[in-house]
């Protein structure tokens, strides 16, 4: 588990190209709204449809139509047509800045806590199947200084006591950003050790079953004293 969380020790020192940036996009609009699993044993056939930017940019109806007739593809037509939007819309950003990187660097989001929720504004206007959860996918995902608040990590901070509900998405976005500074580690490392702590398998980590679950096993977890649920007599 340790060489696979190492990685993302490091994970805010990378610059990502125009075409990680891409696939990152279409991960976003695929995995929103459908099962992990489903989408993850078509991540070669989207990969065939959604090969780089600007290919993608240039597809038209009969494109679009040819990728929903494929029998072995997610034939959703609001993903595909938000794909081929998205590459669009990052040609437009790499022809003004000369990179999708550049774009992010000339919005200074490592200033202040104000220009980091301008960006994310920015991207949810300029980028199809950015939502108010999934945006902060995509942030946390290319680098920036946030995690993913979704229902496993509101659910260990609530917990913890951190929270006062797990719907509270921004509170959980500045506890995320406390730990990396107490910790002094990357937000994105904070964010995947809480993913693979609370999901119910992370088979690239080596665990089988996770911890802290909607029922939670807490005999096994070493920090059940600090948590609402430690109760020692939990399922092991």
């Amino acid at each position: 588990m340790h060489e696979y969380l190492s990685e993302f020790k490091t994970f805010a020192d990378r610059r990502f190209s125009d075409d990680e940036v891409f696939w990152k996009l279409v991960l976003v609009a695929f995995y929103s709204g459908f099962r992990a699993a489903t989408v993850a044993s078509k991540l070669e056939v989207i990969r065939r449809h959604f090969p780089d930017w600007q290919s993608v940019a240039q597809y038209g109806e009969a494109d679009i139509q040819r990728i929903l007739n494929d029998g072995e593809m997610i034939a959703h037509k609001g993903k595909v047509q938000g794909c081929v939007d998205n590459a669009r819309t990052l040609g437009i950003l790499v022809n003004q800045y000369g990179s999708f990187q550049a774009f992010l660097d000339s919005q200074l989001p490592d200033d202040s806590l104000e220009n980091l929720l301008l960006l994310k504004e920015l991207l949810q206007v300029k980028f199809a199947y950015l939502g108010g959860i999934t945006v902060y996918h995509f942030m946390t995902d290319i680098g920036l200084n946030v995690l993913k608040p979704d229902r496993v990590i509101c659910r260990h901070f609530h917990r913890l006591g951190l929270l006062e509900s797990e719907d509270q998405i921004f509170k959980a976005i500045l506890e995320g950003r406390r730990f990396a500074r107490a910790t002094g580690l990357p937000i994105r490392y904070i964010d995947i050790v809480f993913v693979v702590f609370g999901q119910v398998k992370s088979p690239n980590a080596g665990i089988s079953e996770g911890i802290c679950l909607r029922e939670p096993r807490c005999a096994k977890c070493s920090i059940r004293s600090n948590c609402a649920h430690g109760d020692t007599s939990a399922k092991a």
